[in-house]
């Protein structure tokens, strides 16, 4: 009977130790554990992988979308032009016309065109334009319309085309007053001019692009050349 009894009680002890060690094994992070840890930082790995990849594409439609044969490239932001001001006096130089990138929005570029300090000359008068650059199109913004293209990325409503492949008539006759914007087609050639024949001493502008090589002319002025500055590329 004692042996029965023995026999008993090491029966009873095997179940108990085989019991305690299997829940020390589930309570105890195994190699299983460790590498269903390791897939959320796996997975976090792969989607970081995938949204630089997707930036990189993003940056690089938007240089193709920018990418004007029209206007300058991306890596120039200066251009030398013979310049001739008439304001207190005449003066000409050889001046430095700065393209200075605003903004790299979703469907193209936001151009400031700036000139250096020139004595007699009025600091407003050297800020040229801001210019919002697409593929096929160049748009002149107004100072005031900055933050709207900025905030809604959509062009403003007081935005002028100045430069694009296709001629555009002036909304206006010849002798009819009023604002007057017509882009004209020559070859590789683009011209904006507009004016204003409200009055005597109304405001003009123009640019000329050439494919290949950017803006090659610019003029702007009042009415009798008063005010007036010209820009010829070198």
């Amino acid at each position: 009977m004692k042996k029965v009894y023995l026999m008993i009680i090491l029966t009873l002890g095997l179940i108990v130790t085989s019991g305690c060690a299997k829940l020390n094994n589930t309570n105890t992070p195994g190699k299983d554990d460790k590498t269903n840890n390791s897939k959320p930082l796996t997975k976090v790995v792969i989607d970081a992988g995938k949204k630089e990849v997707t930036d990189n594409n993003a940056k690089s439609a938007n240089l193709e979308i920018a990418d004007n044969a029209f206007f300058i490239k991306s890596n120039v932001s200066q251009v030398n032009f013979k310049g001739t001001f008439l304001f207190t006096d005449v003066i000409e130089k050889q001046v430095i016309l700065h393209f200075s990138e605003v903004a790299n929005l979703k469907y193209g570029k936001l151009y400031q065109l700036k000139l250096d300090a020139i004595k007699d000359v009025p600091n407003d008068r050297l800020r040229l334009a801001y210019l919002y650059v697409q593929k096929n199109k160049i748009y002149k913004i107004e100072p005031t319309s900055i933050n709207e293209l900025k905030t809604s990325e959509e062009i403003p409503i007081d935005s002028v085309i100045v430069c694009q492949d296709k001629e555009m008539k002036d909304t206006l006759n010849d002798n009819e007053l009023g604002w007057h914007h017509y882009i004209e087609v020559n070859g590789d050639t683009r011209e904006y001019h507009s004016y204003n024949n409200q009055v005597s001493t109304g405001y003009y502008e123009s640019f000329s692009w050439k494919k290949g090589k950017g803006l090659i002319n610019y003029r702007s002025g009042y009415g009798a050349e008063r005010d007036s500055i010209e820009l010829q590329l070198k």
